[in-house]
C-alpha cells in the first residue's frame, strides 16, 4: 500500500470532540448514488467492558478533488486503508470550526484511471506516391 492522499479534510455533519472523533480511528468511505463519497467512523461500544457492538457515526463528505482521485477505487471496491490524522477543536483553529483530515492509502493502480491508447503508427503522405505532374 502506498500514499494516494496524505491529508484531505472532512465537509463535516459533526463535532468530532463531542463524538469522541480522535486520530487512527478506524475509518470508512462509501461512493453515494450523487458521485459523493461519505466519511464513516467506526466508534466502539460505550457499554462496559467491551460488551455491544461498535457503529459507524457519519462524520460527513471528502471535498470534490478527493472524492475525483478516489472515486475509480470506490467503484472497483478497491481495500483502501483511511485513517483519521489529525482532529482540529473549533477552540484551536484559525478559522473558529472543528476539522477532521483523514490520510487514504491504497493500491495506487487501482486510482489509475484506464488511460485511451494512442496510435504509434499513424497514416501519414510521407510514402504516398507522388502524384504525376501534367505538363
Amino acid at each position: 500500500m502506498q500514499p494516494i492522499i496524505h491529508k484531505a479534510a472532512i465537509a463535516l455533519n459533526l463535532n468530532p470532540v463531542s463524538a469522541g472523533i480522535s486520530p487512527s480511528d478506524p475509518t470508512f468511505l462509501v461512493l453515494n448514488l450523487d458521485m459523493s463519497v461519505s466519511v464513516f467512523v467506526e466508534r466502539p461500544s460505550r457499554l462496559p467492558f467491551g460488551f455491544g457492538k461498535s457503529r459507524l457515526v457519519l462524520a460527513g463528505k471528502l471535498g470534490a478533488r478527493a472524492t475525483d482521485i478516489v472515486r475509480p477505487a470506490l467503484e472497483r471496491k478497491a481495500d483502501l486503508r483511511v485513517r483519521i490524522i489529525e482532529v482540529e477543536p473549533a477552540h484551536l483553529s484559525r478559522s473558529g470550526r472543528a476539522a477532521i483530515f483523514v490520510s487514504v492509502w491504497g493500491n495506487p493502480a487501482d486510482i489509475a484511471q484506464p488511460k485511451s491508447t494512442p496510435a504509434i503508427f499513424t497514416r501519414s503522405k510521407i510514402n504516398d506516391p507522388v502524384p504525376p505532374r501534367n505538363e
